[in-house]
């Protein structure tokens, strides 16, 4: 086969590649392109089926530890009102069971208390969102950081 056929080859599945993303026409395009190079050198055509095969093989090899890297997950994470629990405020008013405001990443929220009173000015720690209510809990000193 002309050099130009296996490169042909190997486009034609790299672009299945790209829409399948499996790995496997990867490895085709892979082996093709040796081929091709093959055929450069000066290999007659059975030496590049050859090539074509062992080249391949080799690649599908890689396909669990490439598979393994490409397609990893991120741990999941806290998004929306569940990302600030835990987070550390500051009351701007005295927060009790039923009235309080506190500075939250710059915005004021409303606040909650379930512990009794906490003075305006303190470090708390926000324990749980209460629709657009934050209840939170005074900070103590083994949660600073």
């Amino acid at each position: 086969m002309h050099a130009w056929t296996w490169f042909a080859i190997a486009g034609t599945c790299a672009v299945l590649e790209v829409l399948n993303l499996s790995l496997v026409f990867a490895s085709f395009a892979i082996g093709a392109v040796v081929a091709g190079i093959s055929r450069i050198v000066g290999a007659n055509a059975p030496t590049q089926w050859i090539v074509l095969a062992v080249a391949t093989v080799l690649t599908l090899r890689l396909k669990p530890i490439l598979s393994k890297y490409i397609f990893r997950k991120t741990p999941p994470s806290d998004t929306g009102i569940n990302a600030l629990i835990g987070n550390k405020a500051v009351t701007t008013s005295d927060v009790s069971d039923s009235s309080g405001t506190i500075s939250l990443k710059n915005e004021t929220w409303t606040a909650r208390t379930d512990t009794g009173a906490i003075p305006a000015g303190s470090d708390v720690t926000i324990v749980r969102i209460d629709g657009a209510v934050a209840i939170v809990v005074p900070r103590i000193e083994s949660q600073i950081n």
